[in-house]
C-alpha cells in the first residue's frame, strides 16, 4: 500500500516508467505539475531512474501494480491517469477511473498538446509504418527541414517537447502511431496522415478485427490530407468506409482501373497523376512493399512541397532501419539476414518474397499472434529449404507447418543460442544462399522487444562465426 494523499496539488498519475513514461513525468513536472508515477516492475535500471526523477521532485513507486483498490481512497488527489500504451484501455481499473470521471489519456496527447502548433505526420498500419516513417523523415531532412521522427519509432513526443524552445525550429514531426497509442490518443490531428498496411494483429488486446480498424480509421479520420496503400487488400475493400483520400499502388494497372494517384510504371518509374518523378530502383531496398513504402513517403513529401529530383536525391543515401531485412553478414556464398521486426505472420511472408529465389533456412519462434498462418506455411513451403525454431510455441509453429505440407527438415530448440550454431552448419554445409531470421512472432517470451531480439541475434551470429572462423565472409557492423 502507498499513499499519494499528501499535498494541495491535484496529481498527474503517470502509469509504466518506460520511455514515454519517463518523458511525460519529466515534461509534466517541469510545467509546475505534481506527478507521480507507478511501475509494477522494480530492478536496477528503474531504481536508476527512480532516483533521476526523485531528484527533481516526482514520487516514484516501484513494484506497485495499477489497481482500482490501491487508489480508491485518492480518487479526489487525481486530476488525470497517463496511461501506459501496455494497458489495455478496458482495464477494469481503468474503466472505474474512467466511471468516476478521472480523464485517463496517454503520452501522445500530451506531447501533442504541447507540440500542436507544429506540423504532424502521423504514419499507422500493422506493418511497414517504422519504414515509412524513417524514410520520410530522412528525405525531409536531406531537403533542409528538420523533421525528426518520433513516437513508436523510438524517442518519445514528450521528449521533443520537453526539449523543444521556442527559438527552436521544428518543420515537421514524423510520427509513427501504433494501435495502443491510438486507442488512449483522443486529441491528435495530424496534416498528413499515412496508413501503411491492414491485417489481423493485437487481437488478443483489440478482440476483433473491426474494432483494430477503426482505431487505425480514428488517426486517418482526425487527419487533414489522408493517403492509403492501395496494395493492401483490406483497405483496398474497404475504401468505401474510409475518408477521402491519396492513395498509391505498386501496380500500374491500378491506375488505369481506380484512378490511384501514385504508382509505378512498368519500367518503375515513380508516376504522380502521370507525371514521371523518378525512378524506384534508386532506393535499394528489397521487396514490393518497400517500394509501396517508397510510393506512401514520396506522396507525403509531395504534399509538404517537395519535388521529385529533390526526394530522387535524398534516397541515395538511405539506409534500412536496423532489424528490418538487414544484412549483418554476406559472402559470395551465403547471407545473414536479421529481420527481427517481422513481429507476425504477414511481415514475415513480406521479407521471406523480398528474398526472391534465393534457396533459404529460417530462424523463426517466439509467442504466435493471430494472422494468416496459413498463408505464412505457404510460402515457408515455397520459398524455404530448411526451418529451425525456438522459445515457447516452436512445437505450434511446426504443427502449421506440417498441416500446410512442409516437406524440409524442422529443428526444435528451447533457446534462441542454442540453434544458432546448428543454422550455421546446416546452411554451410548444404550450400544453402540465405539465413533469415525471421521469428513472425512476438518477441516477449525471451526478450523484452524486437530490437533486444535482434541485438541478440547479431551478437550470437557474430561469435558463432568467430568460431567457425568462417573466412570469407564480410562483417557489417
Amino acid at each position: 500500500m502507498f499513499d499519494i494523499s499528501h499535498g494541495l496539488r491535484k496529481i498527474s498519475l503517470v502509469i509504466g516508467l518506460g520511455k514515454s513514461g519517463f518523458w511525460v513525468a519529466k515534461l509534466l513536472n517541469s510545467q509546475g505539475k505534481r506527478v507521480i508515477v507507478l511501475e509494477k516492475q522494480e530492478n536496477d535500471y528503474l531504481k536508476t531512474l527512480k532516483k533521476e526523477l526523485n531528484n527533481i521532485g516526482i514520487e516514484v513507486f516501484l513494484n506497485t501494480q495499477f489497481k482500482y483498490e490501491e487508489l480508491s481512497d485518492f480518487l479526489k488527489s487525481i486530476e488525470c491517469v497517463i496511461l501506459s500504451p501496455g494497458i489495455d484501455s478496458n482495464n477494469r481499473t481503468v474503466i472505474k477511473l474512467k466511471d468516476f470521471g478521472i480523464k485517463v489519456i496517454g503520452e501522445i496527447d500530451i506531447g501533442w498538446h504541447n507540440l500542436r502548433d507544429l506540423n504532424w505526420v502521423g504514419i499507422t498500419g500493422t506493418n511497414g509504418k517504422s519504414t515509412v516513417t524513417h524514410l520520410l523523415s530522412h528525405i525531409l531532412c536531406q531537403n533542409s527541414l528538420i523533421a525528426p521522427s518520433a513516437g513508436n519509432i523510438g524517442i518519445p513526443l514528450c521528449k521533443f517537447a520537453f526539449d523543444y524552445k521556442d527559438n527552436e525550429k521544428i518543420d515537421w514531426i514524423i510520427a509513427e502511431l501504433s494501435s495502443y497509442q491510438i486507442e488512449i490518443a483522443h486529441e491528435i490531428k495530424p496534416k498528413i496522415g499515412i496508413w501503411t498496411t491492414f491485417t489481423p494483429d493485437h487481437l488478443e488486446r483489440h478482440k476483433t478485427l473491426e474494432n483494430y480498424f477503426n482505431i487505425k480509421n480514428k488517426l486517418l479520420k482526425k487527419s487533414e490530407i489522408r493517403i492509403y496503400n492501395y496494395d493492401d487488400e483490406y483497405l483496398r475493400n474497404n475504401a468505401n468506409n474510409l475518408e477521402n483520400g491519396i492513395w498509391v499502388s505498386s501496380n500500374s494497372k491500378n491506375n488505369k482501373k481506380h484512378n490511384c494517384d501514385f504508382w509505378l510504371d512498368e519500367q518503375g518509374y515513380v508516376i504522380e497523376k502521370g507525371e514521371k518523378l523518378f525512378n524506384s530502383k534508386i532506393l535499394n531496398l528489397k521487396g514490393i512493399h518497400n517500394l509501396q513504402n517508397l510510393l506512401l513517403a514520396t506522396a507525403a513529401a509531395r504534399n509538404i512541397g517537395l519535388n521529385g529530383k529533390s526526394i530522387e536525391n535524398s534516397l541515395k543515401n538511405f539506409t534500412q532501419l536496423p532489424h528490418r531485412l538487414e544484412t549483418i553478414y554476406k559472402s559470395l556464398y551465403m547471407e545473414i539476414i536479421n529481420d527481427s521486426k517481422a513481429t507476425n505472420f504477414d511481415s514475415s511472408i513480406a521479407g521471406i518474397k523480398s528474398l526472391g529465389n534465393k534457396q533459404i533456412i529460417i530462424i523463426a519462434g517466439g509467442i504466435i499472434k493471430k494472422g494468416d498462418s496459413k498463408l505464412w506455411a505457404e510460402t515457408i513451403s515455397e520459398k524455404c529449404k530448411g526451418v529451425f525454431l525456438y522459445g515457447e510455441n516452436a512445437r505450434k509453429l511446426k504443427e502449421i507447418l506440417l498441416k500446410n505440407g512442409f516437406k524440409e527438415s524442422i529443428f526444435i530448440f528451447n533457446e534462441l543460442e542454442e540453434l544458432i550454431p546448428q543454422s550455421l552448419n546446416y546452411l554451410k554445409t548444404r550450400n544453402f544462399e540465405v539465413l533469415l531470421f525471421s521469428p513472425s512472432c512476438s518477441s516477449f517470451d525471451q526478450f523484452k522487444n524486437y530490437e533486444e531480439r535482434g541485438n541478440s541475434f547479431k551478437y550470437l551470429i557474430n561469435k558463432y562465426l568467430k568460431i567457425m572462423k568462417a573466412e570469407e565472409l564480410k562483417i557489417f557492423p
